[in-house]
């Protein structure tokens, strides 16, 4: 029971990474209050944690706005009397266009969810962390915050600033017992990169499971794509004591995709 106790906000959950921290930390004792843009999906997560036995709110959230935002942790307050943990996973993925084509219009869309939609969710929770003099930020990032791939300029551009902002928090608020961590992710199993490697395969003219195996070969020393689960292990050991000594860290959760 890792964190026992604690209240925990989560969002971007969805059938991934955000559903498999979610379950994580009801399994190790905390109460959860989760948001997404999907309402089928927050409830379809909502029941599974109560099947678990752990209180949970679920309230759709947009990121872009600093309003709903605060309204998630409001509401997290009011049903639990604090919080303790905040997980942002949520995101924008962009257009995919390179610089020279860019909208200038998208890039704002994508760094209001990407970069803003984050500090919109941690002004609303530090009062409570610090009258509670204990925090846990976790920020979940990318590979792309270091190393941008052709085609996510947008998206690249908002994870570096979120990096950036993981460490000034770490700087700010570390004298307030909070500490912020940064989670950087590659490609991990799921619908999105599913339906890539589909793509890919049928692009090519190859069968998918070969063109995965092929992928998970040349891409990672341990020969495979990890999982959701596999990379939410990384969140609920940032948000609990075990961690205690970490703050201001990025810390790479990609089955050595790729090192900073």
């Amino acid at each position: 029971m890792l964190v026992e106790g604690k209240v925990a906000i989560v969002t971007g959950i969805g059938p991934g990474m955000g559903r498999e921290i979610a379950l994580g930390l009801a399994r190790e004792g905390a109460s959860l209050a989760i948001g997404a843009r999907s309402e089928g999906r927050l409830a379809g997560v909502a029941a599974e944690i109560e099947a678990l036995g752990r209180p949970v709110l679920h309230r759709r959230t947009d990121l872009t706005s600093r309003e709903s935002c605060r309204a998630l942790v409001e509401s997290a307050i009011a049903r639990f009397g604090g919080v303790d943990i905040l997980v942002q996973n949520g995101h924008d993925a962009g257009d995919g266009k390179p610089v020279a084509e860019a909208d200038p219009e998208v890039w704002r869309r994508n760094l209001e969810c990407n970069f803003f939609g984050a500090l919109h969710l941690v002004q609303a929770c530090l009062p409570s962390m610090v009258q509670r003099r204990d925090g846990r930020i976790v920020l979940v990032n990318s590979g792309g915050a270091f190393q941008p791939p052709a085609g996510l300029a947008s998206y690249s551009a908002g994870k570096a600033a979120l990096a950036s902002l993981v460490r000034s928090l770490a700087v700010e608020l570390g004298r307030h017992g909070i500490r912020a961590n940064g989670v950087h992710l590659g490609m991990v199993e799921g619908e999105n990169v599913d339906g890539w490697i589909r793509e890919q395969a049928r692009q090519q003219g190859r069968d998918a499971e070969a063109l995965r195996r092929e992928i998970a070969a040349q891409r990672y020393p341990l020969q495979h794509i990890p999982t959701p689960q596999e990379c939410a292990g990384a969140v609920l050991f940032l948000a609990s004591d075990l961690s205690r000594a970490i703050t201001g860290q990025a810390v790479m959760v990609n089955g050595g995709e790729y090192f900073r």
